[in-house]
Formats: C-alpha cells, structure tokens, sequence
C-alpha cells in the first residue's frame, strides 16, 4: 500500500479576510438589486421633487416642500419593508443565499438613504430660496403676484425627524409582518404614532420651558426611530415564512378591524388638530 502523506496548511490571513470580503460583496449585489426593483418608484419621486420645487410654489405656500420628505416616508416604507410580502415571493427570496439581516440592511440603506436626499435637498432649496428665483421671472413678467418669504422659524430638525419616524416604523412593521393589509395600513400607523410621540414631547416642553422648541420632541422622535429599526431588524432576521401569499380577503371578523380603523383614524384628526395650534409657533410667519 502507498504511503499516505499528511500535511498541515496554516490558515492564511487572506482566506480570513475572504469571508468579510464576500459579505460586503454581497451587500453590494443587495444594494444593487433593491435600487433596479425600486427604479421607477426613485424616478417618479424625483419628478415629484421637482415639481414640488419649481412649479407648486408658484401657486401655493412654499411649505409645501416641507411636506415631500413626509409623503416620500408615507409610500416608501412599506415598499421597501414589505416587497417580498407583497409580491407573494417571500418563501423564495429566503431560500437565497443572502441573509435576512443583509437584505434588511440593503433595503434600509436604498429606502433610508434616499429619504435622506430628499430632505437635504429640500432643505437646500429652501436655504438657496430656489422657489423665488423662478417665481421672480413671472413676478417680474406680471403673471403672478409677489408672495411673502416663507419663515421656517427654529425647527429645522423636526423636518428631519417626523418623516425618519414614519418611515422607520412603516419600513419596520413591514417587514416583520406577514399579512399584506398590515402592510398596507402601515403608513396610517406610522403616522398615527409618529404624531403621538410628537404630541407628548410637545406637552413636556411646554411644562419646563415657556414654549415649544424642539429640543426634547425632535431627539425622542429620533431615538423611536432608531429603536424601531433595531427591533424590526432583530425580529426580521428570525423570520419564517408565513401565510403571506394568500389572496387579499376580509378577515372572519372584519367589523372589529374596521372599528379600528375608524378609532384609530378618529385619533389621528384629534392629534393633528391638537398639533395645528402649535403651527404658527413652529413655522412663524
């Protein structure tokens, strides 16, 4: 019988330094991948962009550039957290290689990072008063009539902070649920409690300090954020298939999600009622 000869081969640094690699290469593909399927959706916001910008302030409140970022965070969210669920493709995306934490990560950097832009950017242009340097030419021309410049008072920050609220609980409560009428209230829920958190921070200025300034509503509405998001991605990375890719039906006790809805609609105008009489003192002028 031949000799077997036995060897050892010491481990290379390059072959441990490989297992990262191909994790950041797959993220890379992931990123890719949910830039491709999401494509048209980037697109149209960003003809809503810029309409918004160069052609609604000529007619309305230059606010209104204000409020993008929001509805971006409104539709974006459960699009991007539920697609797998909504396409009815979940059972097949999980038995891919990549992970559930990677594909929710991927899915928060394209869904996030973009919700990022768009608010940088209207802040720009509310910074550079872009919507006066076109409506300047037709005020000019006599077309329409000189509007006062929009004062965005102090809180800059609750721009910011409202729509990454709605868009991290909507992105959140998305991805982890496995009914598609979940998904698709999602928005209503995020807002409902996005506004909720914001009501209570309000209260508490207003007991310790003479008036509302944002210091305590905005960060508390950034750290539901950011809790919301740690929890979703923990709870998506431990989950399973489910019954998702049933038909949409009327659940067997639809009059009591109906109720629900109701209430929790009845709530949100209370709470956004509450949250005008503080308009003029977020926004003066």
């Amino acid at each position: 019988m031949n000799e077997v000869e036995l060897r050892i081969v010491p481990l290379k640094p390059e072959a441990v330094m490989s297992k990262t690699a191909d994790r950041w290469k797959s993220l890379r593909g992931l990123v890719w991948c949910e830039w491709y399927i999401h494509s048209k959706l980037v697109l149209w916001f960003l003809a809503g962009w810029l309409a918004n910008v160069w052609v609604l302030p000529l007619y309305v409140s230059p606010a209104t550039i204000l409020l993008f970022a929001g509805v971006y965070a409104l539709v974006a969210g459960p699009i991007f957290g539920g697609s797998d669920t909504l396409d009815g493709c979940e059972e097949f995306a999980f038995t891919l290689p990549p992970t559930r934490r990677e594909r929710y990560v991927a899915r928060l950097i394209i869904g996030g990072g973009l919700l990022l832009l768009f608010t940088a950017m209207d802040l720009l242009a509310l910074g550079l008063d872009l919507p006066q340097v076109l409506a300047k030419l037709y005020v000019d021309a006599g077309l329409i009539r000189p509007r006062p410049i929009f004062n965005t008072g102090l809180l800059y920050d609750l721009v910011v902070t409202l729509p990454f609220a709605i868009f991290a609980i909507s992105f959140a409560l998305s991805a982890i649920t496995h009914s598609r009428r979940l998904i698709v209230t999602a928005p209503f829920w995020a807002a409902l409690a996005s506004l909720s958190t914001l009501q209570l921070g309000f209260w508490y200025e207003e007991l310790i300090w003479p008036d509302i300034n944002g210091y305590f509503a905005c960060p508390l509405l950034a750290l539901l954020a950011a809790a919301v998001l740690w929890v979703g991605g923990q709870a998506y990375a431990r989950k399973e298939v489910g019954r998702q890719t049933s038909p949409v039906t009327l659940p067997t006790r639809w009059w009591l999600w109906i109720g629900l809805f109701f209430l929790g609609l009845l709530l949100g105008l209370l709470l956004a009622m509450s949250l005008a009489h503080h308009w003029s003192r977020l926004f003066p002028g």
